[in-house]
């Protein structure tokens, strides 16, 4: 009896190391920890100025993607890190930005030289990131207006110092801005 359990628990450790196992998607990523964690919450408690404090880290580069874009504040912080000479480029939803505010907070980042560019590949380009200088990752529900600062429930993510992880970001920037199109001023 013995020999007859030994042999069924070895036959069902051999089908278990032989069964398929849960296979990761093929468009999903792991990216190794690294870096720090910080977070904030809306409304008016710290969203926006996390936001506002990843742009202002920036020394180099910019990468934003973002679904609604009318926050004045994330307009002059992004004006002045290109004052600083670092490069700002935006991918921003198409459909999401026919607004007088958006279409206001556009054509000024286009004005003082920064890529700007709308896609409407998608039904919504619902991002809402920033990769900025290849380091470092924000991202979350929050879109880059007063209502998500000051009227809704939103989050913010910041993943300071993660090249890795900047870097599948940075991938999924390429491919939407390659479907963009520069964005038209409006008058």
């Amino acid at each position: 009896m013995y020999g007859m359990r030994r042999l069924f628990i070895i036959g069902i450790s051999v089908l278990l190391l032989l069964a398929p196992q849960g296979a990761k998607a093929e468009s999903s990523y792991v990216v190794t920890p690294a870096g720090e964690i910080e977070v904030a919450f809306s409304p008016n408690e710290g969203s926006e100025q996390l936001v506002l404090k990843v742009i202002d880290s920036a020394k180099s580069e910019i990468k934003m993607l973002a679904y609604s874009f009318t926050s004045t504040p994330v307009v002059k912080a992004l004006v002045q890190a290109k004052k600083k000479g670092v490069i700002v480029s935006l991918v921003v939803d198409h459909k999401g930005n026919q607004g007088a505010k958006s279409r206001a907070a556009l054509s000024i980042l286009v004005n003082v030289g920064c890529d700007v560019r709308t896609i409407s590949a998608y039904q919504i380009h619902h991002d809402k990131v920033i990769i900025a200088d290849k380091q470092t990752v924000e991202l979350g529900s929050f879109n880059y207006s007063a209502s998500a600062a000051n009227k809704n429930s939103e989050n913010v993510l910041v993943i300071w110092n993660n090249p890795k992880l900047a870097e599948k970001y940075l991938e999924h920037f390429v491919r939407n801005q390659q479907q963009a199109t520069a964005y038209q001023l409006q008058y």
